[in-house]
């Protein structure tokens, strides 16, 4: 076998989810190349793309409202959608490419390279080929796509997926996450490491990679609530100017720790009593997969709001309405061991940590 795993540099969480299935191949002695599916078409369109994404996602989320309700309009109508035929446009580079690496089976994180493997399949391609959600909700313009196999976070999602888009095999895997999310370090060993205090609650505040998020809002609603001897940390992801407004206005005066881009999450993540954290669904899957309790940042419109409904509905966050109600639950959690204790208990029940491995065994058996 050998693998194309299609993701896109839109988010984040795709290459995320990408990187935990090609462990997981690679582990098998899996071949297995990850590709950013827009590259394709052409490296400037792949780059425009991922600029409106972030500019739209910290300066005009409104954007994302508008956004969803045209894809829901495309993708409801009575023939495939413009987004099938735009992607086909550069489905030959694709089948080209795999053509050239000997590619056989193709695994898409998101679903611009689900609609550009349909499109080769109905022309008669033969390769195995699959799609793996990455948000807790349906995808828009699955019901363009004939692959064959869909991997879904939850069994609870699979019915409005059937319903959206039937006569599809659908399997509640879960998200694929890497295995150093799966691990976790012992809490003191996490904080010597990073240089945080010991015997004092720690709240994180996890941005993304693109440092999004009401961080300066949140702080403010935070420290005066808090206890005085609670510290807080975020991780401002690549948003440098995020980073240097918190020290500016904190730093040496409260016990607040701002860090910029980093590749220790995971240990942070360890060190941490309560994260608030944006509401992506691959983060959001990390966070629960370390039993860290959690609260939700306001969300974006669309996929981020049904991340949060969902998780709220199943006893895996909590989350407000704006910065003081999100601000207040982080306090409650720090407060009550109880309530923490029983959100872990719900992430273990509801949260499959072996997505990843589960997955690529799929694939590989059938």
């Amino acid at each position: 076998m050998k693998l194309l795993i299609l993701s896109s540099n839109n988010g984040e969480g795709h290459n995320s989810a990408a990187k935990a299935l090609m462990e997981q191949a690679e582990e098998r002695g899996i071949s297995a190349i990850i590709a950013d599916t827009l590259m394709f078409d052409s490296p400037r369109r792949s780059e425009r793309i991922k600029k409106i994404h972030v500019n739209s996602a910290l300066y005009n989320p409104r954007i994302f409202k508008t956004g969803e309700r045209i894809a829901e309009r495309m993708a409801n109508g009575p023939y495939q959608s413009a987004i099938y035929y735009e992607s086909a446009g550069f489905a030959d580079r694709i089948a080209k490419f795999c053509s050239i690496n000997g590619v056989d089976t193709v695994v898409a994180t998101h679903v611009f390279a689900a609609e550009a493997m349909s499109y080769l399949r109905n022309w008669g391609m033969p390769f195995k080929g699959y799609f793996v959600a990455t948000d807790y909700c349906y995808t828009t313009f699955v019901s363009d796509t004939c692959l064959d196999a869909y991997f879904v976070p939850h069994r609870d999602i699979v019915a409005d997926y059937e319903k959206k888009a039937p006569n599809r095999l659908y399997i509640p895997s879960g998200i694929p996450v890497s295995e150093n999310k799966i691990i976790k370090t012992d809490k003191r060993t996490a904080r010597e490491r990073l240089g945080l205090p010991q015997d004092v609650p720690i709240l994180m505040m996890m941005t993304g990679s693109m440092g999004f998020g009401n961080v300066k809002e949140l702080t403010e609603r935070l420290l005066p609530m808090m206890p005085r001897d609670t510290a807080i940390v975020a991780l401002c992801g690549t948003n440098d100017e995020l980073r240097a407004e918190l020290e500016k206005k904190y730093g040496g005066k409260c016990r607040i720790f701002a860090t910029g881009y980093t590749t220790r999450v995971s240990e942070y993540m360890d060190a941490a009593d309560v994260l608030i954290s944006k509401p992506g669904g691959l983060s959001s899957t990390e966070a629960a997969v370390k039993e860290i309790a959690l609260v939700h940042m306001s969300p974006l419109p669309g996929w981020e709001e049904e991340n949060v409904r969902f998780f709220v509905k199943h006893g895996l966050s909590l989350s407000g309405r704006n910065a003081a109600e999100n601000a207040a639950a982080a306090v409650k959690l720090l407060s009550s061991e109880a309530e923490r204790e029983h959100m872990h208990s719900c992430q273990r029940q509801e949260i499959n940590k072996y997505a990843a491995r589960d997955i690529i065994e799929y694939i590989t058996t059938h």
